[in-house]
């Protein structure tokens, strides 16, 4: 789905880069993936319902010192790539992403942010802006690629429509409930349901023919499970706008879940072409 491409690589600080339309080159690695043995984890759907609260209270005083909730090294080096025409704005305060209120709210009061970290404030207004372009984001741990993306499913999903909108895929079992942990956390108000995606135990197993079709908005998993749900038709595809490769490094390697990722990606493309694909880089420590 990717039409131009882009190399990212970290140098002896840490770097963060943003590019709109890019392929990742396999890295070798060996670890212990998520679908290798079959294992649940489950994670509750349910938010609490919160009281409204005033946005304009949340405004931050600039006159005072911001504590920096984001790891951010001050040596810090980002950059924008962009393909075709389409020009970008850093954001230098969630408020300029012209985010939902509930959004909004989710971000102060629950992930007790105050303004876009370096990488945030570049590739945000790339995920959020039309024509919604593919993008990598290449970062060290920290910097909040996490937000980027978690932020990029919640704005794009219609809470009104009860069908996937939104995929991320994961190589570990750990990594996708936590990542589901964030996206509960930052979309607490705004009503969207999600489900988890990850291998079951024999104990609780429920074969996949008997399955209900997913309704869930947004799906985070393992690659495994995501291609069973796709091949036997219980995770529609029709619908997606954005789909998200966490550690995509990784993801396509050969030693990975490249093969799955493959699969999920073609079936994606027959289903519905323009959906977005959004793919992070872990920048190791040299």
């Amino acid at each position: 789905m990717a039409d131009n491409a882009a190399t990212a690589s970290a140098s002896a600080t840490a770097t963060a880069t943003a590019v709109s339309l890019a392929e990742t080159k396999p890295v070798e690695i060996k670890r212990s993936w998520a679908d290798e043995a079959d294992e649940e984890q489950k994670v509750d759907d349910k938010s609490p319902t919160a009281t409204d609260i005033n946005l304009d209270s949340l405004a931050i005083d600039e006159t005072k010192k911001v504590h920096k909730f984001l790891d951010d090294p001050e040596d810090s080096n980002i950059k924008a790539v962009t393909a075709g025409d389409t020009m970008y704005a850093s954001a230098k305060s969630f408020e300029d992403l012209t985010l939902a209120p509930d959004l909004l709210k989710g971000l102060y009061v629950e992930m007790k942010f105050e303004r876009p970290s370096k990488i945030q404030a570049i590739s945000l207004p790339m995920i959020l802006t039309p024509p919604y372009k593919h993008l990598i984001a290449q970062a060290h741990n920290g910097s909040g690629k996490t937000t980027c993306f978690v932020l990029g499913m919640l704005s794009r999903v219609d809470p009104k429509v009860s069908v996937p909108q939104a995929l991320c895929i994961c190589p570990t079992r750990e990594l996708a409930i936590q990542n589901m942990e964030v996206l509960k956390k930052m979309g607490r108000y705004t009503g969207i349901t999600s489900e988890c995606a990850i291998p079951m135990d024999s104990t609780n197993y429920i074969p996949i023919s008997k399955r209900a079709p997913i309704t869930a908005q947004v799906v985070i998993g393992t690659p495994g499970t995501i291609n069973k749900w796709v091949t036997a038709r219980k995770l529609s595809m029709s619908y997606l706008k954005i789909l998200v490769f966490d550690e995509a490094d990784h993801m396509l390697a050969e030693s990975g879940f490249k093969d799955d990722s493959v699969r999920i990606m073609k079936a994606i493309v027959r289903s519905n072409p323009d959906c977005q694909v959004s793919c992070t880089v872990v920048v190791m420590p040299t």
